[in-house]
């Protein structure tokens, strides 16, 4: 079936969204290619049975054709009753698949070789035990940062014995933000403004940037220990690092010098990340938008993300 049919086809069938059962209006199934060549193997033996009058030919063309009508209904019962009763998007990095979960109860009935996708190219697998409810994590590509709205998802599975493929297509209309692809290595912010004016960075003692080693003291963290000079026999060494501090920071895109709007972009969803692990207040000042004010705390840090991954947007 062409794409453009098959939009035709779903057209006309019409939309259906969550929450919603799937029933004999929502599922489809069609005999697969082992189906199809199966299909062509009962008609030759039964052609070759009434040419030749053999009952024994006769016998076992029946037999393999109850079996294969046996599998189409299984096939199709692995999908008939299944609820879909939520959907829930989580954003993620460029780069990065974004998850989205569907909360399925699946009724009285194991449900087996069931695939889930938004995208042929990335299908999980995910059986379902009987009167539960179970969340499945589905990913979905993304390229660039942004707005995304979700594609229909596709359930499909052609258990037990893979001539037929049943599926059902249901419409999630969900929208989920991708944010800008963290760099590696972001250069250090050029330019900072404190809550109180606007000054230079000031290098002290952080996690920023990697200094050199003292010996250790009572106290310092097992996890900045350098391990290979103990194993040396230099002794007990600790790694100390320089950082930014002086106040709260607004990470202002203009102040990031060289590369494209991408790349800046880039650059401060890294320093926003860094901030949010290290405890440290952060803003952010995109041209042409209201700043976001210093903030802390993880509704503070999307807040941030989602002024970087809608900067531009129409």
């Amino acid at each position: 079936m062409t794409p453009a049919l098959a939009r035709t086809f779903y057209r006309l069938a019409g939309v259906h969204t969550i929450p919603v059962t799937l029933d004999r209006r929502n599922i489809y199934i069609l005999p697969n290619g082992y189906g199809v060549l199966f299909l062509a193997l009962l008609a030759a033996m039964l052609v070759g049975s009434i040419n030749y009058n053999n009952n024994l030919g006769f016998l076992l063309t029946f037999l393999l054709g109850s079996v294969m009508l046996n599998a189409m209904m299984h096939t199709y019962s692995m999908l008939y009753g299944l609820r879909l009763v939520a959907a829930s998007a989580t954003p993620a990095f460029a780069g990065e698949p974004a998850m989205i979960g569907i909360t399925i109860n699946a009724g009285g009935r194991q449900r087996k070789g069931l695939h889930w996708c938004f995208d042929t190219r990335h299908t999980i697998a995910h059986d379902l035990r009987p009167r539960e409810q179970t969340l499945v994590s589905v990913p979905v590509p993304t390229d660039r940062r942004g707005l995304y709205r979700s594609k229909p998802l596709r359930i499909a599975s052609e258990y037990p014995i893979g001539l037929f493929r049943a599926w059902s297509r249901i419409e999630t209309d969900l929208e989920y933000l991708v944010y800008p692809k963290p760099v590696s290595a972001p250069p250090p912010v050029a330019r900072s403004v404190f809550a109180h004016g606007v000054g230079e960075a000031v290098v002290e003692a952080g996690v920023e940037d990697f200094q050199g080693l003292r010996s250790y003291q009572a106290g310092d963290p097992p996890g900045r220990i350098h391990w290979p000079s103990f194993v040396r026999g230099q002794g007990l060494h600790i790694k100390t690092f320089a950082g930014l501090g002086g106040g709260d920071w607004v990470l202002a895109l203009d102040a990031i010098r060289g590369g494209d709007i991408e790349h800046k972009l880039s650059v401060l969803c890294t320093q926003v990340l860094d901030a949010y692990r290290h405890g440290c207040r952060v803003g952010v000042h995109l041209p042409g938008q209201d700043p976001v004010p210093a903030g802390s705390g993880r509704a503070h840090r999307d807040r941030c993300l989602r002024a970087l991954a809608l900067y531009g947007a129409r």
